[in-house]
């Protein structure tokens, strides 16, 4: 195996590199720890009905995703998610169902308003430019304060309707724990894009494209192996050993950082500290339709609690969900989502039945069943400074002879950062490594 090219993670980012590869003629092989595809990107079944159990969606801005798609088959797939009808537990506890701007300059009321007015004009028109896609340049200014610090002029219920919902629903974190780049590129990338989903889950490309590709699952990398500084190949857990002629670790960051070898001590400090929000997620298959509109539930004008928003995955991707019965999905974010990685899965289910109660009254008694979707790396989460550090990463990664690193956590979380990432690492690849 001395001239192939070995991807780790068969996730859609090793899956892209692995398909660039493939069609470029290069001997190429998927190692993947588990026994599916897709990586983050998961489908939940449930008697002929399904809901999306980690990546929810593809943007219409994904250019090279939307590539892959077209290329598999799957365009005539696509189908819009229905995901404009928000709901808000009011500041007594109440839902709200806010309709257009009109209902949410009346949630919001004349200061909530103008300060989102300032917040339209000062960050998103005015803003500066940078990849939604790529870590590519450092802005300071943004990178180096975190979105609470940031909007500290704002008034509580710009705060509690607009800033701590939209943390909590995209980065997956508190406005404190994350920095207003990483803050500003999701909103301004969310608000210039429409979400689909394909019609069988979006798990269904990644399961396309490894049928394409050589992928060996239950194949788990325990370590990569260097010959003077040149990387030389993989051992596995097993025992054996794989020459090739290029490594792609296109695993999550917390696994790269345990199998990147010691003398890469710069990079494996990095990767060892990159900072995450891991994934406990509680899904409750309804007994009944649900009577909402609603796509999304937040409560964060009322309390704080640690499942505070919800997804109606039957109003959402109706497409998923033939019996019309209701899905519902409760979400953390962190730091409360890092002490949810300890708990068991009955004490989740009773925690995120009791939060979603205010959302849907009557829940508790509706519930044909309760499952939790786990993801150990839910997503990179980033801090104030975490721009600079990838980019100081990035530096001195293009010096490493015979390896590549790819994934969308470097590049702002999106899979279309992972797509993209994943076919600049196999360009590396094809250039002879450096």
């Amino acid at each position: 195996m001395k001239d192939t090219t070995i991807v780790i993670g068969a996730g859609i980012t090793g899956l892209t590199a692995a398909h660039t590869l493939k069609e470029a003629g290069r001997d190429v092989v998927v190692l993947e720890a588990s026994n599916r595809p897709g990586g983050r990107i998961v489908r939940l079944t449930r008697k002929g009905d399904a809901a999306e159990g980690g990546a929810q969606g593809i943007h219409s801005n994904y250019r090279e995703m939307l590539k892959l798609v077209n290329s598999y088959g799957l365009s005539q797939d696509l189908m819009p998610q229905s995901n404009l009808q928000a709901g808000y537990l009011d500041r007594r506890g109440n839902i709200q169902f806010p309709q257009g701007n009109l209902g949410l300059a009346k949630l919001l009321g004349l200061r909530g308003t103008l300060d989102l007015t300032w917040f339209t004009i000062r960050y998103l028109a005015m803003s500066k430019r940078f990849s939604f896609f790529e870590t590519e340049k450092d802005i300071p200014e943004y990178d180096n304060v975190s979105a609470a610090d940031a909007f500290s002029w704002a008034g509580s219920n710009f705060k509690d309707f607009v800033l701590r919902p939209a943390a909590h629903g995209m980065a997956n974190t508190t406005a404190e724990h994350t920095n207003l780049y990483h803050t500003l590129n999701l909103i301004k990338m969310f608000g210039t894009s429409k979400v689909m989903t394909l019609r069988t889950g979006n798990v269904t490309l990644a399961e396309r494209m490894a049928k394409r590709v050589n992928v060996q699952y239950e194949t788990a990398v325990s370590k990569i192996l260097t010959n003077r500084g040149k990387v030389e190949g993989v051992l596995l857990e097993n025992g054996t050993t794989l020459s090739a002629k290029h490594v792609i670790v296109a695993c999550s960051i917390d696994r790269a950082a345990e199998l990147v070898p010691d003398g890469m001590q710069t990079a494996k400090e990095f990767l060892s500290s990159f900072p995450n929000a891991p994934f406990s997620l509680v899904y409750f298959f309804l007994d009944r339709p649900l009577q909402t509109e609603a796509f999304v539930y937040m409560g964060h004008a009322y309390r704080d609690t640690v499942f505070n928003m919800a997804l109606n995955h039957t109003v959402k991707t109706p497409h998923l969900v033939p019996s019309g019965k209701g899905i519902i999905s409760a979400w953390p974010c962190y730091p409360d989502a890092a002490r949810l990685a300890q708990q068991s899965e009955s004490d989740l289910i009773i925690q995120a039945l009791r939060d979603v109660e205010a959302f849907f009254p009557g829940i508790s008694q509706w519930v044909d069943e309760a499952r939790v979707q786990r993801h150990t790396w839910g997503v990179g989460r980033f801090a104030p400074g975490q721009h600079a550090k990838i980019l100081a990463f990035k530096k001195e990664a293009e010096s490493f002879d015979g390896i590549s690193f790819a994934g969308n956590d470097y590049d702002g979380v999106h899979m279309e950062s992972g797509v993209r990432g994943g076919l600049r690492a196999a360009e590396r690849a094809l250039k002879g490594n450096k």
